[in-house]
């Protein structure tokens, strides 16, 4: 090796958990390298001017994950990171020109799913603290080392949560929503939750897992709440990159790792595009698994057979944004005019039904492009000025259920016919955004892949499915961050617990590096959690008499304690 530099571990990719995993390595002491190979940190948790003045969340578009334990150790707030949760969360508009709003306040939500079915007020209540009772289980490992699927199950078993388990992990997202709410508007909008890069539709058993998964979501103690960071999701990467580097790390971007070098089956570091390289006796890669064992590993670094099975971990399923920059916000089916209000603060579902998202599903498996689409938007500049000059905003769209592979041509042939479906099915619920679209920035399913890094445009970086999970994520042979390699290990969304931006995947590869180099035994799971708050709440309204006991306290403004207690996350 013609070494420029060595060190004790270094970073493959800038992404989030790459920085996260950076920072607890420095603060434990270790001299950290990171090497980015795009001029802008953040991997898909970045913002970017696609447009002189105006700035976007490019991939990432909420934070609704990042675990506050990642906040509080690497001292975000501390480097710059703040977050606002606007209100209200989410706002969905129908082809009939009904609309659904979602609130901080649990009583205003009610209110606006009893205008639709007071059945389906009462049944979010209980929905709502079942996935809670499911995330209290499940969060045992999101920052440990991953169980075993059957060791998931058993903790299930053992607290004789059976069938919450087959709600939340086995069942379709079609099946999973029929339990509890009977109107086309409340499950059209809570589908969209179901099938975010997902290879299938709603009806595609153990979809319903995106619910579980997302469990783990809170903000400012609150279960279920989510943020904007101010500035875009790039705030939260930046205060990454400058919280590591105040411990000491270094951080290059523009720095493309062409190759992880082996020898005798030892990482010995990286070479980078341009020839230089630089050795250590750990290696982190935040790539996704294909591209790293694929990619940046030459064929006889590892025996063919786990190529093989690399190969075939699967990564179908991507998603498109298109970055809009407009003079004039949207005027949305049922409302009188376009000024700024409620709807246009937070995440805002377009056209959502589980026809649509079935319709989508079945032009991804013939690889064609959907005749209609499902959007969701953000329109953060509402919110946070800092994003956009006075009289124009940032509308960011998204697109789920899309192929990365065409039957006909390619995402770069096409580019042009996918944006105009895209805007049309956008003009129908926001006619008046005709002629005030200055401009638009699209970014395919080709673009995650090639500008972004990312195999096969999957955001997850692995399928989040029931046979890539836990300790098979995305192999078993490397389930546990570390590889068939010594010294090698992953700490991006294709490890456990999975993609979103969590900062997981990062901090438990960190702390496996750690353990590993000091001989430790890896972290446990957190204690089991019978007799909670929230497993308690949802027994109670397993029956209809408490049931309607529940929502009438949560619609009493004296007994309001009540829900907060039911959504509060008390960790």
């Amino acid at each position: 090796m013609r070494v420029k530099q060595a060190y004790d571990a270094i970073v493959v990719g800038g992404g989030h958990n790459g920085l996260v995993a950076a920072g607890y390595l420095a603060r434990a002491g270790k001299k950290v390298a990171v090497f980015e190979r795009r001029k802008v940190l953040g991997g898909a948790c970045v913002t970017e001017d696609f447009f002189p003045g105006v700035s976007f969340s490019s991939c990432s578009f909420i934070q609704a994950v990042l675990r506050p334990q990642i906040i509080r150790d690497l001292e975000l707030s501390k480097f710059g990171l703040e977050m606002y949760a606007p209100d209200p969360q989410m706002f969905a508009v129908f082809d009939d020109a009904t609309h659904v709003f979602a609130w901080q306040d649990v009583d205003k939500t009610l209110s606006e799913f009893a205008r639709h079915s007071k059945e389906d007020a009462k049944n979010f209540l209980l929905f709502g603290t079942r996935l809670r009772r499911f995330g209290e289980i499940a969060d045992r490992w999101l920052m440990t080392d991953p169980p075993s699927r059957a060791t998931f199950i058993k903790a299930f078993e053992d607290e004789g949560e059976e069938e919450l388990l087959n709600e939340f992990f086995f069942a379709s997202t079609k099946d999973l929503l029929s339990r509890y709410f009977k109107s086309p508007q409340v499950r059209g909008y809570l589908t969209f939750y179901g099938i975010v890069s997902i290879w299938g539709g709603p009806s595609t058993p153990g979809t319903g897992y995106l619910f579980g998964y997302h469990s783990s979501g809170e903000f400012e103690n609150t279960f279920g709440r989510w943020a904007f960071p101010v500035g875009g999701m790039g705030s939260i990467t930046q205060a990454m990159a400058r919280s590591a580097q105040a411990h000491g790390a270094d951080i290059h971007v523009s720095s493309d790792v062409d190759e992880i070098l082996v020898s005798d089956g030892v990482a010995r570091g990286v070479r980078l595009a341009d020839g230089r390289e630089f050795a250590a006796p750990v290696i982190l890669s935040n790539a996704d698994p294909k591209h790293t064992f694929l990619k940046l590993l030459r064929p006889g670094a590892v025996g063919a057979s786990l190529r093989k099975k690399v190969e075939q971990v699967d990564t179908r399923g991507s998603m498109a944004r298109l970055h809009l920059l407009i003079d004039q916000l949207p005027q949305y089916l049922g409302f009188p005019n376009a000024e700024p209000g409620p709807q246009h603060r937070g995440h805002q579902l377009l056209g959502c039904s589980e026809e649509r998202f079935e319709d989508a599903y079945s032009s991804m498996l013939r690889g064609e492009l959907p005749s209609d689409y499902a959007i969701e938007a953000i329109i953060q500049s509402v919110t946070d000025p800092t994003l956009a000059p006075s009289g124009r905003h940032a509308m960011m769209l998204g697109v789920q259920n899309l192929s990365m592979t065409l039957a006909e041509g390619d995402w770069d042939s096409r580019r042009e016919e996918f944006q105009a479906g895209v805007m049309e099915s956008l003009y129908r619920y926001a006619p008046n955004l005709r002629g005030h679209v200055l401009g638009c920035h699209v970014i395919t399913p080709l673009d995650l892949e090639r500008t972004y890094g990312i195999t096969g445009g999957n955001i997850f970086h692995t399928a989040m499915s029931v046979e890539h999970m836990f300790s098979a994520r995305p192999i078993p042979e490397m389930g546990t961050y570390n590889t068939p390699v010594k010294g090698l290990y992953l700490c991006g969304a294709g490890s456990h617990p999975g993609g979103g931006v969590s900062g997981a995947p990062g901090h438990n590869a960190a702390q496996a590096v750690l353990a590993d180099l000091s001989g430790a035994k890896r972290q446990a799971p957190i204690a089991a959690t019978k007799g909670t708050s929230a497993n308690m709440i949802t027994r109670m309204m397993q029956s209809e008499r408490g049931l309607s006991l529940g929502y009438t306290f949560a619609r009493n403004r004296v007994f309001r304690t009540f829900s907060r207690l039911a959504m509060r996350n008390r960790r």
